[in-house]
């Protein structure tokens, strides 16, 4: 079944009990990955979970709002659905981003129903389904600038200040080098499809067949028998984002 991954934004604990509650009696296939009380913790858990769907409060006192939590983090990739106890705040929620759904509190089961509902489609338009002509252009020395398709994509290696980028081109594995460092490559590619399993090595999640253990670091088989290592430090974070990505496909 497909699932989404929530993550569950209110200052009040009591908020996210009751919500929480109502998504495993009512909607399994809806996920709760991480809780936050704070803008800071809630950035922090966005980071590090990648969620589908942000259930956020407006007001957070005394640090910050739920609309602070969004300005600073507008270029990752979530959808909102707003949960508050203010009315007044829909106009300001409406024209500050585009949210899924807007619920008052105390929420009822209609309401929560569908957008639920909603959050279902926009995550099916969206990143579970990526655009075959969605595209990064990359500097290249010899070949001045290349258009490849991120689905394409099935590995990045640094080699210094630039970068290879190995992908699909005709059936067969072609390789280019970016004039750009791997940080600068992977800032142009969406976070929840590629992985660095390495401080060398960036991989396109699509692209992997399985992976290994090999001790405490680790080793991605991708597909055309290429393979990225994992180092230690990455071991946990990529079983985690892969565990999250299979479960959003």
């Amino acid at each position: 079944m497909e699932k989404i991954n929530a993550l569950l934004v209110d200052d009040e604990i009591s908020a996210i009990n009751t919500l929480k509650g109502m998504l495993q009696q009512y909607f399994p296939n809806v996920r709760v990955v991480a809780e936050a009380q704070s803008v800071s913790d809630a950035l922090q858990k966005v980071k590090q979970h990648e969620p589908n769907l942000v259930f956020l409060d407006v007001e957070m006192p005394p640090f910050g709002s739920g609309f602070d939590f969004l300005e600073q983090s507008k270029d990752l990739r979530f959808g909102v659905i707003f949960v508050t106890a203010y009315q007044e705040y829909a106009v300001k929620a409406i024209n500050a981003t585009q949210p899924w759904a807007y619920l008052i509190k105390p929420i009822n089961i209609n309401g929560l129903t569908t957008a639920i509902e909603t959050a279902f489609e926009k995550v099916g338009q969206s990143e579970l389904n990526i655009p075959e002509t969605q595209s990064i252009i990359i500097s290249d020395a010899r070949k001045g600038n290349v258009v490849i398709r991120v689905r394409d994509i099935i590995y990045c290696k640094a080699d210094g200040p630039t970068t290879d980028l190995f992908f699909e081109k005709n059936g067969e594995i072609a390789r280019i080098k970016a004039s750009g460092s791997l940080k600068e490559i992977e800032d142009q590619l969406p976070t929840f499809l590629f992985c660095r399993t390495h401080h060398s090595f960036l991989v396109n999640l699509l692209w992997v067949e399985r992976y290994e253990r090999t001790g405490r670091n680790g080793l991605v088989h991708l597909r055309h028998e290429e393979t990225s290592p994992v180092s230690i430090g990455k071991m946990e974070a990529f079983e985690g984002k892969f565990d999250r990505f299979i479960h959003r496909r």
